[in-house]
């Protein structure tokens, strides 16, 4: 078999779901993701963008805000198993990357109906991101030229921002009242854990 050609222009399109984790407010996130860049063999590098759906924690369903994450990272395969191992056409490999981006939180009122809960202030952060996963990748017969190649990665990403000094509210309806929150001295970041899958195109 003619060797893998891994290099080209990349397309990722996947789902994104973990927790978001802060001093005030710790909510389930859940969300698509889309990224594009470049391939050089072994490493990568993509911009991508998520939007999340935040909710609370444990068994409710209720939706208490938005998040929106814009970031450039880069992908290197530590591991990687060819042809000889996995099969003719696909290719099994272990990766890290690491990167960093914009994210937008926004956090809703509650209806009328939901009653009164904690509303954390909008923010938009700076914030770092790690990960490390698996990607297994197929080359499509020739003469198919678009895509050359067709992947999909499953990984965890971890992200670590400074904390936010927003106010925080009680809300009931459009009723809110400010109130203090303890802030412990002992935090330094806040951090996100998300689990994501995608499917990738190569060409």
């Amino acid at each position: 078999m003619a060797p893998h050609r891994t290099s080209g222009t990349t397309a990722r399109v996947g789902t994104a779901v973990g927790f978001i984790y802060s001093e005030s407010l710790e909510v389930t996130a859940l969300g698509v993701t889309v990224a594009g860049g470049k391939r050089w063999d072994r490493f990568a590098l993509e911009a991508e963008y998520a939007y999340l759906q935040l909710s609370q924690r444990g068994p409710s369903d209720v939706v208490v805000g938005d998040a929106q994450r814009l970031g450039v990272l880069g992908r290197f395969e530590i591991i990687r198993l060819g042809s000889d191992v996995v099969g003719p056409n696909s290719m099994l490999a272990v990766y890290v990357e690491g990167g960093a981006g914009v994210a937008w939180n926004d956090w809703y009122k509650p209806t009328a109906e939901q009653g009164s809960r904690l509303v954390p202030g909008d923010t938009k952060r700076v914030e770092g991101q790690a990960g490390f996963g698996i990607m297994l990748d197929h080359r499509l017969q020739e003469p198919i030229g678009f895509p050359r190649r067709i992947g999909w990665f499953l990984g965890w990403r971890v992200t670590m921002t400074k904390p936010s000094d927003e106010p925080m509210s009680v809300c009931r309806g459009v009723t809110c009242k400010t109130v203090q929150m303890e802030i412990d001295e002992d935090r330094y970041v806040d951090r996100s854990m998300l689990f994501q899958s995608s499917l990738s195109v190569t060409w």
